[in-house]
């Protein structure tokens, strides 16, 4: 994946996390025509959100690690320090 990684604190992560949930549930499911690259972009608007404090920090992480767990992925330390400060550490 060569796409530029931008952070996106245009809405809370709230909002971007049901987004997801809904067009997952859609397309595995096969309902209102979502698809599994709908679900790819609502993924990536979680991983490029910006968080807005440290509460909002700690759910993009338990979100993206939950997702990991779940899909049974992996991500490399230095790809995750672009997502937060705080992995580089």
């Amino acid at each position: 994946m060569t796409e530029k990684l931008e952070l996106q604190p245009d809405e809370p992560l709230s909002v971007k996390v049901e987004r997801h949930r809904a067009v997952y549930l859609a397309a595995v499911n096969g309902e209102g025509g979502a698809d599994m690259d709908q679900e790819a972009k609502a993924r990536m608007e979680i991983i490029r959100h910006a968080p807005s404090d440290p509460g909002e920090r700690d759910q993009k992480l338990l979100y993206v690690a939950g997702y990991l767990i779940a899909s049974k992925g992996s991500l490399k330390r230095k790809r995750c320090a672009k997502y937060t400060p705080l992995a580089a550490s």
